[in-house]
């Protein structure tokens, strides 16, 4: 493990798979004292790459019709809406840039840049979305923290989000396609990434990474909080349980693309979360998830797949 004591901010890493309660986990972050919070600026690189290049994915019919609604989505006024305010934010906002920014090499060097006044940098990405790209990691002091959800409870939450994502461009969830109809996401496989990066960050980076279950996380925060600042280094207070609900306070403090904190803050992935004011307990119990949520045959199929890596790194959370 890398020397803590360094004059260096220190980073920390937390590298997830969706729906495992990041983005209410990272609100936490945001007030606690000498920290600076980033938002996926590994997954805005990614997209980049992907799903906003145009060159890529050409072959794909998926793609081609993904794209042709995307088009039409941007036309609605609510979206147009959403569109203006996010310029007009990054405009306002100093910690933010525009979507296109975002390109592996440039973060890298973002990512090595002390902040003025600040002890902590806390940077929530997912796990996919460094899994090619480990070159691009700051060279600087870091650790990595894994946080963790059971697949029962977080692929059905994942396609819930996925139909839903706009109220006002609802997708019908039989027919839709938690794989094939987003593959710019390696979404059977992020349990298996995820795994695969945990073991690589323990044997080349981080020795004493640590892993957190979301449903730990929320359901008893007054025992995994502490524990994990402990572990960190970074000094505990009971307040940081509670927090200030208000969304305006990301808008101006979490850094990354204007899409990611501006725009994805407001649709049905996070907006609950932007909003929170302290960890909620899940309304169903460990290892399920909403019963309205139907199983389609891609959902069984991505959990059966997934427990083994989920159950492996289970075993070794923090508790």
């Amino acid at each position: 493990m890398e020397d803590q004591k360094s004059s260096k901010p220190l980073r920390v890493f937390l590298w997830m798979v969706p729906r495992t309660n990041s983005t209410v986990f990272t609100k936490c972050m945001s007030f606690v004292e000498d920290t600076e919070v980033w938002m996926e600026p590994f997954m805005a690189c990614m997209l980049n790459e992907t799903f906003y290049n145009p060159e890529w994915g050409t072959d794909m019919p998926v793609m081609i019709k993904l794209r042709t609604l995307v088009k039409e989505l941007m036309e609605k006024e609510e979206f147009i809406t959403f569109r203006k305010q996010e310029v007009e934010k990054a405009s306002k906002y100093g910690n933010v840039w525009l979507q296109d920014k975002f390109r592996y090499p440039w973060l890298k060097k973002q990512l090595e840049m002390d902040p003025k006044d600040k002890k902590f940098v806390f940077i929530k990405d997912q796990a996919c979305a460094i899994n090619d790209h480990l070159e691009h990691l700051p060279d600087v002091p870091t650790r990595h923290t894994f946080l963790i959800r059971h697949p029962q409870e977080a692929y059905p939450s994942f396609k819930n989000v996925a139909v839903n994502y706009f109220e006002f461009a609802k997708l019908p969830w039989d027919e839709f396609h938690l794989g094939n109809d987003m593959p710019y996401f390696p979404t059977k496989e992020f349990y298996q990434i995820q795994c695969n990066l945990w073991k690589y960050v323990k044997e080349n980076l981080d020795p004493e990474a640590i892993i957190i279950d979301g449903f730990d996380l929320t359901t008893k925060p007054e025992v995994v909080l502490p524990k994990y600042f402990d572990k960190l280094g970074i000094p505990y207070k009971d307040s940081y349980l509670q927090w200030e609900s208000d969304p305006e306070l990301v808008y101006s403090s979490w850094k990354g693309s204007s899409e990611f904190v501006f725009i994805a803050s407001k649709t049905t992935a996070t907006s609950r979360a932007v909003e929170s004011s302290r960890f909620d307990p899940p309304k169903t119990p460990r290892g399920t998830s909403n019963p309205a949520w139907k199983m389609t045959d891609e959902l069984k199929e991505y959990v059966s797949y997934s427990m083994p890596y989920y159950e492996e790194m289970y075993a070794n959370r923090l508790t």
